[in-house]
Formats: C-alpha cells, structure tokens, sequence
C-alpha cells in the first residue's frame, strides 16, 4: 500500500467519530437496497435525453477550465428569468411536473410544503455549466421519527434519479434534492415555484477567494479518487466501496462545513462544486457502486 494510501486512510480514521456516522455506514447496506427499487426510470420521456458518455460534459480536466473561481454576473440569466425577475412560466410548470413526477413515485405520507429553485442560477453566480436546483420542501418527521434513516433513504432517492435522468431546462442539467423542512438553508437566492415568488432575493455582491487554495483542494480530493479508482481496477472491491463511501461523507461534511461558516462563496462550497461540475463526483460514485456489485456478485463457474 503506497505511503499517500496509508495517509489518507489515516485522515479518515480520525473522522469517523460521531454516533451519526457510525450508525450511518451500519445502515447503508440495507437502505442502499432498499432504495434501488426507488427512483424513476431510465431516461423516461417527456423530460430527458440519453445521457453522454463520461468525459462529453462538465469544465473537462480542471487544467482546461480559465478559472476555478464563479464570476459574478451583471444580471441574472434571461433564458430562465423574465424582465421582472419572475421564473419564466413555462419553465415553472415543466419544473413543477418534474417535482411532482419524482416525489409522488415515492409514494410517502408527507405533503408537499414547497417546491423552490436555488442555487447558482438564481443567483448572479451562474455560469454555463450551472445546474438547476430543484428542492421539494416536506417534513421529515411526517414521514418517520427516525430522522437520519429518512434523511439516509431520501438522499439514495434523489442521487438515483438524479443519476439515471438528464433533464436539461435551456441547456441546464435539473437536480432534484428533498429539503427537510427544519433543514438550515444557505444559498442567498430562492424562488419558490408554488407562490411564484422570492423567498430570498439575490443581491449582486462581490467577494473574495484564494483560486491557488481552491485548485489545491481539488487536486487533493482528484488524487484521492484516483487512489479509490486504483484500487477498484485492482479488484479489490471492498475496500474500494468503503473508502469511496467514506470519502462521499468527507466531501459531504466538508462542504457543509464551509456552507455553516462562510455561505455558498466559501473555499469549500466553490471546491465541491467544480468537482460536480468536473464529474469527480459522478466517478466516485461510479466507484462505489461498481465494488458494490462486485462483492455481491457469485460467479458463475464453467461446468456448474
């Protein structure tokens, strides 16, 4: 095992000290199974399109994107808001629809609260590559007293559908994602599409970054999944899914960290972002569940 292996594998014993995660990785087995009998169906019409192959979207390898760090815009982007700074309307009811058709296949108790659309494209932030966040408001308590084991089954809900549609809204990839009510929000734009209105307006602002400390974070998180990717090219399939499932939490818990602490212009929210946009992300998660069908896979033997 190679000294950058064992370093890493070192950072991650030191964080797994909590009862939540602990009891986390101890359910993922169970709810991951649970959860793939969820989720919508391939590329299921009207909204999507096939998806590319891995490497024909996204900012490519990070040495051809012209910087890691988001410009501000002098406005919004016109394709998705109208001179009054209203959702256009018929991306409003396309992205309602859309709620509606993930949500309701779910077939769970909680009533809607709210739909909103977040993020960088409601924000002056955006840029070409920029998703559409797409958060369907509930209670998750309405659903079952076990708040982390929802919290758990609505996130491997969400990471399915969003990994088996691409559907693009004038040339933006839609990412839906289930928002607990009581969950603490930071994004400084957010539109809610059932009262077609502001619930934060954005304000155009500027700020400061260090781009050298973003590009050393994403070297270092590339380098880490290229580790994993080793180390599933190896075939040795369980610890490829194990530490690709703990460096997901890394990731998680980083970003989080950044959003607590200095919002959606933090050194770490800008890290996880172009690792989204770059499909880092989208590899890792690759990873794991390739090992995970790996170990649980009984060759077949010749003559048998």
């Amino acid at each position: 095992m190679t000294k950058e292996w064992t370093e890493y594998l070192e950072i991650l014993s030191e964080m797994k000290t909590t009862d939540d995660v602990q009891r986390a990785y101890k359910k993922q087995g169970d709810e991951f199974m649970k959860v793939l009998s969820m989720g919508g169906n391939k590329n299921t019409a009207p909204y999507t399109r096939p998806r590319p192959p891995r490497g024909e979207s996204g900012l490519g390898p990070m040495e051809e994107a012209e910087s890691v760090v988001p410009e501000i815009k002098e406005d919004l982007n016109r394709d998705i808001w109208d001179e009054n700074n209203q959702l256009n309307a018929e991306i409003s009811d396309k992205l309602l629809a859309i709620a509606e058709d993930f949500y309701f296949g779910l077939d769970l108790d909680a009533p809607i609260l709210d739909i909103t659309f977040t993020g960088s494209m409601a924000n002056y932030n955006w840029t070409e590559k920029s998703d559409i966040d797409l958060h369907i408001v509930i209670d998750y308590t309405a659903i079952d007293e076990d708040y982390e084991l929802i919290k758990k089954y609505l996130a491997y809900a969400k990471t399915i559908w969003n990994r088996n549609h691409e559907i693009m809204i004038k040339g933006h990839e839609v990412e839906v994602y289930i928002q607990d009510v009581n969950e603490p929000h930071y994004s400084t734009g957010v539109y809610s599409i059932l009262k077609d209105e502001w619930l934060i307006e954005p304000e155009r602002a500027e700020f400061q970054v260090s781009e050298e400390d973003i590009k050393k974070k994403i070297d270092y998180f590339e380098n880490i999944i290229e580790l994993i990717s080793k180390l599933d090219k190896e075939k040795k399939y369980e610890e490829a899914y194990g530490e690709a499932d703990r460096l997901a939490d890394k990731i998680r818990m980083y970003r989080q960290s950044g959003l607590e602490q200095g919002g959606e212009y933090s050194v770490e929210n800008i890290v996880f972002k172009n690792l989204r946009n770059s499909d880092e992300i989208g590899k890792l998660f690759d990873i794991k569940g390739k090992a995970y069908d790996a170990i649980m896979t009984i060759q077949e033997h010749a003559g048998t």
